[in-house]
């Protein structure tokens, strides 16, 4: 599954774990957004992760899911590097 993480996390110390954890699954689209290709069950497990790791009243984390049609239509601009789970080898 594609999927984009993004999030605002006040705490600088639960913000690199969050940061970290999900560096381990994707790559960093923009300083709070990640963008990953995962499996289903490592969905469950990162959400599970990231929810013992934020203050629910003060921190947000978005999880948006990014359908293969919806992800061949996406654009750019500027020079940062796009990701693209074809170009992804395990």
């Amino acid at each position: 599954m594609n999927l984009i993480i993004c999030y605002d996390i006040r705490s600088t110390k639960r913000r690199n774990k969050v940061s970290n954890l999900l560096e381990s699954y994707g790559i960093r689209a923009n300083y709070s957004v990640f963008e990953l290709d995962i499996k289903e069950s490592d969905y469950h497990l990162i959400k599970a992760q990231i929810s013992k790791l934020i203050e629910p009243k003060s921190d947000k984390v978005l999880f948006y899911r990014i359908c293969k049609t919806c992800l061949a239509k996406s654009e750019s601009l500027g020079e940062g590097k796009i990701f693209n789970p074809l170009d992804t080898y395990i």
